[in-house]
């Protein structure tokens, strides 16, 4: 995780009248491929993004087409969503904010991947998962300008 930049609750009404809490969040995450093939490139397909509160999706997002050369290669990509009405959700995620335990959300990202040898005749693929169980703070943390968190990740 790089960090959340901004997540806000908010109250509203949605285009049907009905009184709900309305969601904006953006999250960047550091994605980080170690290709350690010495002559080929990994092309890594546009990764797709979804976070999650409970089993609720409420951001999905789809990131570029990634190429990594051998070594150790950085990418940064993004997931949020601007005023997403959440109805029944968003008491629930404002009661654990404010509760100081924390709001525990999931970040999932999928990745598939293939290098091209001798011309696209070979092309072994891959395919991979990451998951990341997310803690939001209330606090705000100025000097790192993110909202507090703690996050763990696993990858299959």
């Amino acid at each position: 995780m790089a960090g959340i930049d901004q997540f806000g609750l908010g109250e509203g009404v949605d285009g049907s009248g009905v009184t709900t809490k309305f969601l904006t969040c953006n999250c960047s995450i550091n994605l980080i491929i170690e290709n350690k093939s010495k002559l080929f490139s990994l092309h890594i397909r546009p990764p797709a993004m979804e976070m999650c509160f409970g089993r609720l999706p409420f951001a999905l997002s789809h990131g570029p087409k990634l190429y990594a050369e051998s070594g150790s290669s950085k990418f940064k990509l993004y997931v949020g969503t601007r005023n997403k009405p959440v109805y029944g959700a968003g008491r629930s995620m404002d009661d654990m904010l404010k509760s100081g335990k924390g709001l525990p959300l999931v970040l999932r990202v999928k990745l598939s991947s293939s290098f091209w040898v001798v011309r696209n005749l070979i092309k072994p693929k891959f395919h991979h998962q990451a998951e990341c169980l997310l803690v939001l703070d209330r606090a705000y943390d100025k000097k790192h300008r993110t909202q507090a968190y703690s996050s763990t990740c696993m990858m299959t």
